[in-house]
């Protein structure tokens, strides 16, 4: 039997609070380890990439645990195992894949969905994993999930019917089958859209950035970004940048406020790799 990738065990898990060492509200990097805590449900350690420790608090439940292991949990355990992590979700369309990145609640998984419905595959929500290691394009890793969306877009998307189980039990979002099987292996990168609302002087459009307007756009989508400067990766995550937009082409997408206008920004999208060839 092999060993397995990640070592997951209960254990006794300290707070994250100690003076000497530098630290958040609710975590702590010592050296090359991480704590992380969700107060009344939670700790974890995070050690090596390759190993997690976790104990329970007053309020939490197994089930409570998943979210936060899929998310922050494993965002960290690859910053630890040197990968560049975009905080974007990623679908693919005649092979070629497209990141979409951009902060918590500006619209990612939406408009992930959204393209899976006018054709495209999905390959992975919210956290992106970016393989640079290898001759040619980068690639996408999978991640093997669902889409996850809150309420209202899955309404106004019209995918009740492949509605799953919530998130966590106390959010009104929800796991959500993509419209196609995902992809199963990695997938050459084609393009990168940074994602924001369009507001103020920030017309509806898409433009392509320069590197040097992409290089801090990108460095501030990574994913758990404050994670990955405690452990020493900024020098190293500039690297990884530079490389990648030495392949990729970047787009920003300021997106039309109206719902109703969401086809308008597939199109842009799609658009996108037509343009990145």
């Amino acid at each position: 039997m092999s060993e397995p990738d990640v070592l997951v065990q209960r254990a006794t898990v300290p707070l994250p609070y100690t003076p000497e060492q530098e630290h958040g509200l609710n975590w702590r990097v010592d050296g090359a380890d991480v704590l992380f805590r969700v107060p009344g449900i939670v700790r974890f350690l995070i050690a090596g990439g390759r190993q997690v420790e976790f104990e329970l608090e007053a309020s939490g439940r197994d089930d409570d645990v998943v979210p936060f292991f899929l998310s922050t949990v494993v965002g960290v355990l690859l910053h630890q195992r040197q990968r560049l992590v975009l905080h974007a979700s990623a679908v693919s369309f005649k092979g070629q894949a497209i990141a979409i990145c951009g902060p918590s609640g500006v619209g990612k998984s939406t408009l992930a969905a959204a393209l899976c419905e006018a054709g495209c595959s999905f390959v992975s929500d919210d956290v992106s994993v970016i393989h640079t290691a290898t001759a040619g394009r980068p690639l996408v890793i999978p991640d093997g999930r669902q889409h996850r969306l809150w309420a209202d877009s899955v309404e106004r998307l019209s995918l009740n019917d492949r509605q799953g189980a919530a998130v966590r039990a106390s959010l009104q979002k929800f796991h959500v089958d993509p419209a196609s099987e995902g992809q199963p292996v990695p997938v050459p990168l084609q393009a990168i859209v940074v994602l924001r609302e369009a507001r103020g002087a920030h017309r509806p459009g898409l433009v392509q950035l320069s590197s040097a307007d992409a290089v801090a756009l990108l460095r501030n989508d990574v994913f758990r970004g404050l994670f990955a400067s405690r452990l020493g990766r900024d020098a190293q995550l500039f690297v990884q940048i530079a490389a990648l937009l030495g392949q990729v082409q970047v787009f920003r997408l300021d997106r039309h406020a109206d719902f109703a206008r969401l086809g308008d920004d597939v199109r842009l999208v799609l658009g996108c790799l037509e343009s990145a060839k």
